[in-house]
């Protein structure tokens, strides 16, 4: 599967950044990176949401061409402030020896840079089709092993700052009966998220819910996968537990996250290094 790592030169880091920057003041505000990295890598939520939009695009074909084939375009997915699409464009590379693709910048589907190259707006990004599968239902019982979650998760509980098996335990019962009370009153709270196993092929969306552990900020986001089989009520199975960012960034590849979303990354910062996707 072709990504816009392998397709596209998007520009040395500063000039990268600068295209970001101008994206991130064109599209309607939301945060685009955790506050303890603001300074060293101001867009990596910005960065992560458009490569991961253009690989998604690619895998659906949805990247329009110019006639003369000499440009190509993507819906971001992101909308200006007066509402107008925001579309990314490139241009096809001269040299044989780069990359095919250059990232020129991005622009609305007003401006005239893009309608003198393109007669139509981009298709966006599709993760479902049936609209169920993103929304969380109360109604379905969350079955919960919260031993095989702890043993299989140790190190991001430890990275979190829990080591006591026992006492990650307790925490784990209270935050459950916690998040059930939040869910049945926002069920928005529930966030989707696109998972593509590139080994197995199998693709499907599951909800990330934040774990509010007592008198901490919230570290981790449960997985739930929506389980289904023939003659017997469907359940949602918690599967494994995500550091909030990475969960955040995934989510965000759907839509924009809930509000409460936003207050819990407001009150972390990403460690150091690259975050990558689970």
């Amino acid at each position: 599967m072709g990504t816009i790592k392998k397709e596209v030169f998007l520009g040395r880091r500063d000039a990268y950044n600068s295209k970001l920057e101008y994206l991130a003041k064109m599209a309607q505000e939301e945060p685009w990176t955790f506050k303890s990295i603001a300074q060293e890598d101001p867009y990596r939520i910005l960065r992560n949401y458009f490569q991961f939009t253009y690989d998604r695009l690619y895998e659906e074909k949805k990247i329009m061409f110019s006639d003369d084939q000499d440009f190509s375009c993507i819906n971001t997915g992101l909308l200006t402030k007066y509402d107008r699409d925001i579309i990314a464009i490139f241009s096809r590379s001269q040299d044989d020896k780069l990359l095919p693709w250059r990232l020129v910048g991005f622009y609305h589907d007003g401006e005239k840079y893009f309608k003198e190259r393109f007669s139509a707006t981009p298709e966006m990004a599709d993760y479902f089709t049936d609209v169920s599968e993103i929304i969380y239902d109360k109604k379905i019982q969350i079955d919960l092993n919260i031993e095989h979650i702890i043993d299989d998760n140790i190190g991001r509980f430890q990275q979190a700052g829990y080591g006591d098996k026992q006492l990650i335990h307790a925490l784990m019962r209270a935050a459950i009966e916690q998040i059930k009370k939040k869910l049945s009153r926002n069920f928005k709270l529930a966030a989707p998220f696109y998972y593509h196993n590139t080994e197995t092929g199998e693709r499907k969306i599951q909800l990330l819910i934040p774990l509010y552990f007592p008198g901490a900020p919230v570290r981790l986001a449960l997985v739930l996968d929506k389980v289904k089989y023939p003659q017997r009520e469907p359940y949602y199975m918690a599967i494994t537990v995500l550091p909030i960012e990475w969960a955040y960034m995934n989510a965000r590849l759907i839509v924009k996250p809930d509000p409460e979303w936003t207050k819990i990354i407001e009150e972390i910062g990403a460690g150091g290094g690259e975050i990558e996707f689970a």
